[in-house]
């Protein structure tokens, strides 16, 4: 304990996980969650707006992730907009465009939100809005006053090699739906996919078989797998996400590297083993010394955002060894 991560635990960490069916890998539990199908087809025109009703919520929400599936002509520009009604001061933001994914996240919370999309097409094309999705949460203002302060700087007193990883190509990953958003990698969020679990791991397949649920399914249509990183029991490291760019796993994204250990961790599941914690201090060794992230403030479970206990108290309770695993490696610069 000891760090603010640790004391957001007691705060967070309560609640039961939702039941799903193996290859899914479990996502974040959402305060909002709709999929709307806008029904906004350009056909035989070289240009068309659509602006959708104004979706008002429940209760105000500090972050929210947007995810537009659509049907490009080959030719044709889409952009996307979306924009928001500030809870305290009853106004709206100017229209924000996106490509694929719109992580909204700020301190002060939003009441409602609406979406244009602006199609233009020279060769009049057939171009469709299929689907959108939105999920939304409340972290409160004091996790998130916390994730908008740059971390201090940490330098490595050793850089530390990069690790073998199979890349996108080796395990056969679908291109993403749309252009990445880049971001400055600055935490580092461990999670655990829950199911499938360590019996149900078949290799490249699951990796797939996570991706083709992130992408596809009408709870998320997400552009890409939503990790950028993922570890399966044997040890190899699969790349999702380019660390680089901006994930989908955990609210509110940005800045955030997300690493899922393939496995259920809660008690009386499965085992993290050698190989796993091997692969893993590597990844954290060589993650924090190119990128200067603090091991010892800037790695969190996602149970500091959710109400999930991912990445299960087996590993949870291991990470300020890992944490020292790394200082070990990499040392620090004074």
């Amino acid at each position: 304990m000891g760090k603010w991560s640790r004391f957001f635990f007691l705060i967070l960490s309560v609640g039961l996980f939702m039941a799903i069916s193996p290859l899914e890998a479990t996502e974040d539990s959402s305060s909002y969650q709709v999929a709307v199908n806008p029904d906004f087809l350009l056909e035989g025109q070289s240009y068309g707006q659509f602006e959708t009703p104004v979706y008002n919520l429940d209760q105000e929400l500090d972050n929210l992730l947007i995810s537009v599936d659509m049907i490009k002509a080959p030719n044709s520009l889409v952009r996307s907009y979306a924009r928001f009604l500030n809870q305290k001061t009853g106004r709206w933001t100017r229209y924000q465009a996106f490509d694929g994914e719109f992580h909204f996240a700020d301190i002060t919370p939003v009441s409602a939100y609406q979406l244009m999309f602006v199609v233009r097409d020279p060769d009049k094309g057939k171009t469709e809005i299929r689907r959108f999705t939105v999920q939304g949460t409340k972290l409160g203002e004091a996790i998130m006053e916390a994730l908008s302060q740059k971390p201090a700087q940490f330098n490595a007193a050793r850089v530390w090699p990069k690790p073998s990883i199979v890349s996108r190509e080796g395990w056969k990953a679908r291109p993403p739906k749309a252009e990445y958003t880049p971001h400055q990698p600055q935490r580092i969020v461990i999670h655990h996919s829950w199911s499938p679990t360590q019996a149900q791991y078949t290799g490249a397949a699951t990796i797939r078989g996570i991706q083709n649920y992130h992408m596809d399914d009408p709870s998320t249509g997400w552009m890409d797998i939503g990790y950028h990183f993922l570890i399966g029991p044997e040890g190899i490291i699969y790349q999702g996400r380019p660390e680089t760019v901006v994930g989908a796993h955990c609210p509110p994204n940005t800045n955030m590297v997300g690493i899922c250990i393939i496995g259920n961790y809660d008690p009386n599941a499965d085992n993290v083993n050698a190989k796993i914690e091997s692969s893993l201090t590597n990844l954290l060794s060589w993650l924090s010394s190119t990128y200067h992230i603090d091991p010892r403030v800037n790695y969190f479970g996602h149970r500091n955002f959710s109400t999930k206990t991912c990445p299960g108290d087996i590993v949870y309770n291991r990470l300020p060894l890992y944490e020292e695993q790394v200082i070990k490696n990499i040392g620090e610069l004074k």
